[in-house]
């Protein structure tokens, strides 16, 4: 198993504020940028912004994995067509693809939760028919779309199946069937694995505190997450995704920068 590490910006503690010198310092490879808000204007989106992480990545040599779009969580990304949503959604999508084309980074991808959630077959093709849209407009920019959803597997197969594009993917996350669910975690994992992009979110909780629990020490069979990818020789990305300033880990440590180092040690002797 060859890995990179890396975390989500929106996760080292402080809300990112100086991310990317904590992830150098932390000895991380790198870390993937979160695209922002409707609400707060798709920071991203901003050239200078932009710009300033192209700046840190050369002075720092870490890399930046992916850009997720999380705004799904608020606006409904199967907004149906004639709604207010329906072109702030492809507006959001087209210039996060748009983003990451600029500061070359190889996928975009987006969260099917809370007001994205796919709750009936009506969702799941309005869903596809927006995947296919952003798939095609990244596709000519040679950049991947993923997906990351808590549906169980037939509702993965059926979107997958539906978008029908060679820059599809989805993007797995080793707490969510877990702790939002009923679905089992690692069976999703082994059915759904030859969908996934070769990165992957890591985190731990237990149901009601969702990415609140050093790993391993929850209920989402961690460790089996990761005996499962060693044995199929998992080449990629795993990247952090733990709440450190929230309870109940908060509680572990005043400092959270060390309940964030404690996890990267967890990751780190697993992956060995």
């Amino acid at each position: 198993m060859e890995v990179k590490l890396g975390i989500c910006n929106f996760c080292v503690p402080g809300t990112g504020v100086f991310a990317p010198e904590i992830v150098k310092e932390m000895g991380l490879d790198g870390m993937s940028i979160e695209f922002g808000s409707y609400e707060h204007g798709w920071p991203l989106s901003q050239r200078k912004l932009q710009d300033y992480y192209l700046k840190k990545q050369q002075e720092l040599g870490i890399e930046y994995p992916n850009v997720g779009v999380s705004d799904g969580d608020n606006i409904p990304f199967h907004a149906r067509p004639g709604t207010r949503w329906d072109p702030v959604v492809n507006a959001e999508g087209t210039k996060a693809i748009d983003a990451a084309a600029y500061m070359q980074i190889p996928l975009v991808f987006f969260s099917n939760f809370n007001a994205s959630l796919m709750k009936n077959d009506e969702d799941i093709e309005y869903t596809a028919k927006r995947y296919q849209y952003f798939c095609d407009y990244a596709g000519e920019k040679g950049i991947s779309i993923g997906c990351e959803n808590p549906n169980s597997i037939e509702d993965q197969k059926k979107l997958v199946q539906l978008v029908d594009r060679e820059n599809f993917y989805l993007f797995f996350d080793s707490c969510n069937h877990a702790c939002l669910s009923d679905y089992d975690v690692h069976k999703v994992l082994r059915e759904m694995y030859p969908c996934y992009y070769p990165q992957m979110h890591v985190k731990d909780g237990v149901v009601g505190a969702n990415a609140q629990y050093v790993l391993g020490t929850g209920t989402t069979g961690f460790r089996e997450t990761i005996d499962f990818l060693k044995k199929k020789d998992y080449k990629g990305w795993l990247i952090l995704e733990n709440l450190y300033e929230l309870d109940p880990m908060r509680r572990i440590n005043e400092d959270y920068f060390e309940i964030m180092r404690q996890d990267i040690a967890v990751l780190r002797e697993a992956v060995q």
